[in-house]
């Protein structure tokens, strides 16, 4: 921008003094015809005195005004695709919301009904789920206003990634078994134990894996995966379904940011599984990575910092 700026007025100066120096000698020469007067050395140093300043101020002004201009326009398209993304947000929520509270509503007037009688224990378990989804919907909405208000308490204990992301896959299987998703495990023995926070890194470690079922296709396979690395722990979770565009993958992590939504065949969500994972990374100091191309998978790795890490050997001396 400076350089720009430089050479646009020294662009505009050379302009200004060579028509200083065309009227001084016009005026003297030509019209008044006296050489004694003619002085072009003062014409050329007063012109490049006055007009060097004037000419920088003037062009900055315009690129200062052509970058707020642009600026401005940035931030309106921010804005526009902010309110598009939080109308599609409201919009599947509405929709996540009404389901289970209509079912709820529903065989709660059929359990009323002595005319259902003989099925009041499979509506009482259906209410049960309804309610159960509607209480998950609630939590993520309070767990990311919790996060986006710096307001997540998190209680930190030593807990064994191994066991807990196998205890994630188990909680999964059934939904991995209904679409037909074969779920796998890879984790290298006596991996170190973590200090964390046992239901955020729970939470994280199934919104990647219902994510990734949820986008991968009938026969795929969705991995749970976890390594030490120089920096600390990594884990995550690698699918092998839908993918996502370059251009989209910073959104899938904004708030609202829904990029797969528009795919035949796949189940609408809230768009708050991976802000919500972001956010629970970011709250232990750590951070979240993603690998996708459309059409040929996903994989979404969180990495926690070394200063987390603890030795198996230091907690089986301290026991």
């Amino acid at each position: 921008m400076v350089r720009e700026k430089l050479i646009a007025t020294l662009w505009w100066s050379a302009l200004c003094i060579a028509g200083a120096m065309a009227s001084d000698y016009v005026i003297t020469i030509l019209i008044l015809d006296d050489w004694a007067a003619y002085t072009p050395l003062v014409t050329l140093a007063t012109a490049t005195v006055v007009t060097l300043p004037v000419s920088y101020a003037l062009v900055s002004s315009r690129y200062d005004l052509r970058r707020a201009r642009d600026e401005l326009a940035a931030a309106r398209d921010i804005a526009v695709n902010a309110d598009k993304n939080k109308t599609l947000f409201f919009s599947n929520m509405t929709h996540e919301l009404r389901t289970p509270l209509n079912a709820i509503i529903a065989f709660s007037e059929m359990l009323g009904s002595e005319l259902f009688a003989p099925k009041r224990v499979e509506y009482a378990r259906l209410i049960h789920s309804s309610g159960t989804h509607l209480l998950s919907l609630v939590n993520d909405l309070l767990d990311l206003s919790r996060i986006e208000d710096g307001r997540l308490e998190l209680h930190d204990e030593v807990l064994d990634l191994d066991v807990l992301m196998r205890d994630c896959i188990e909680t999964v299987s059934a939904r991995a078994r209904g679409r037909e998703v074969r779920l796998a495990c890879s984790i290298p023995q006596q991996l170190p134990l973590v200090r964390a926070d046992q239901r955020a890194l729970k939470q994280i470690v199934l919104n990647l894996l219902t994510n990734a079922i949820k986008f991968s296709h009938p026969g795929g396979i969705v991995e749970a995966f976890a390594r030490l690395e120089a920096d600390g722990i990594v884990f995550g979770v690698e699918d092998y379904g839908v993918g996502i565009a370059p251009e989209n993958h910073a959104r899938v992590f904004e708030r609202f940011g829904q990029v797969r939504q528009e795919i035949s065949g796949i189940e609408k969500g809230t768009g708050l599984g991976l802000p919500i994972v972001k956010g629970l990374a970011e709250a232990h100091g750590g951070a979240v990575s993603l690998s996708s191309k459309l059409g040929e998978g996903t994989s979404i790795a969180v990495t926690l910092a070394a200063e987390r890490i603890v030795p198996r050997v230091a907690v089986a001396l301290a026991s």
